[in-house]
């Protein structure tokens, strides 16, 4: 309920009372995920970031790329901007892997393998976005230009993982929002029928987030933040836990620009109505 007030507040100026009303149905299962209590520091940091994840999670972007309603440009764009993106994500996945060796053993070692597993895992993600490259047009070569919000996700993701006096706690933070974001729209478009059966022609990409594997990557960041988190607390350093936080925190917010910044259809009314039609044509329930 607060991630959906906060959600109005910030639309206010952008859609009617009516449209929110007839959007409702919609925007409803898409925050059906409830969340259990936080129990670990990955969890809290969710709950705490909800409002500004969901939106993301109520993007016209992403709405219209469920619908199956997002114009081929819109698409071709979010694909080559968001490569540029993973590249530095996986950069920023090897720097974080060298901060391990300040951890005690075995959390060092832990740290290094999920660290290399999960930047092999994002290395394989670029491989799929090369594959929509060719098939929607996306241009990754020397014409790409990145947006303002592609520059500002990635250079923030360049500074902490490059900044020595960044922990392994303190990156991984920065990292996480990103996992556990397209999980979550992964899953809840899948939830709503806008997977690949559906006919959507953007389910593949729906498909690949929700997916267990990509489930599983999610859950490897969160497990491996928590132990971070429990080894700083350990050690007596809240210093470090608070900068976690508002990192996580930022990346967030960096995700919601991210998505504010392709191109949409004219309003949230029109990527809304196209959603709620891909679903009963599916046969889903709202």
């Amino acid at each position: 309920l607060r991630a959906r007030v906060a959600f109005g507040a910030r639309v206010s100026e952008r859609v009617t009372m009516h449209a929110l009303a007839t959007s409702c149905a919609v925007l409803t299962v898409l925050a059906a995920a409830a969340q259990p209590p936080p129990s670990s520091f990955s969890a809290e940091l969710w709950f705490m970031n909800e409002a500004e994840a969901s939106e993301s999670l109520f993007d016209p972007f992403v709405l219209a790329l469920g619908a199956g309603a997002l114009p081929r440009a819109s698409f071709a764009t979010y694909v080559a901007q968001d490569a540029a993106f993973l590249k530095s994500f996986a950069d920023a996945y090897g720097k974080a892997g060298a901060k391990c060796a300040k951890e005690d053993e075995p959390l060092r070692n832990r740290c290094e393998t999920d660290l290399a597993a999960l930047r092999s895992a994002v290395k394989d993600e670029l491989q799929l976005h090369a594959g929509y490259a060719a098939k929607w047009g996306a241009d990754l070569g020397a014409g790409f230009r990145p947006l303002a919000a592609t520059t500002a996700y990635t250079t923030f993701l360049d500074d902490i993982a490059s900044d020595e006096t960044a922990s392994a706690a303190e990156v991984v933070a920065a990292m996480v929002p990103c996992m556990a974001l397209y999980a979550e729209l992964g899953r809840r478009l899948a939830q709503l029928g806008a997977g690949s059966e559906s006919g959507n022609p953007y389910g593949e990409w729906v498909d690949t987030y929700a997916s267990d594997d990509f489930w599983a990557a999610r859950k490897t960041a969160e497990d491996l933040l928590d132990a971070l988190a429990d080894a700083a607390t350990a050690a007596n350093r809240p210093s470090k836990l608070k900068r976690a936080a508002a990192l996580y925190a930022e990346a967030m917010s960096l995700e919601a620009d991210f998505f504010a910044a392709q191109a949409v259809p004219p309003t949230i009314d029109d990527a809304v109505a196209a959603f709620e039609r891909r679903v009963k044509g599916g046969g889903g329930e709202l």
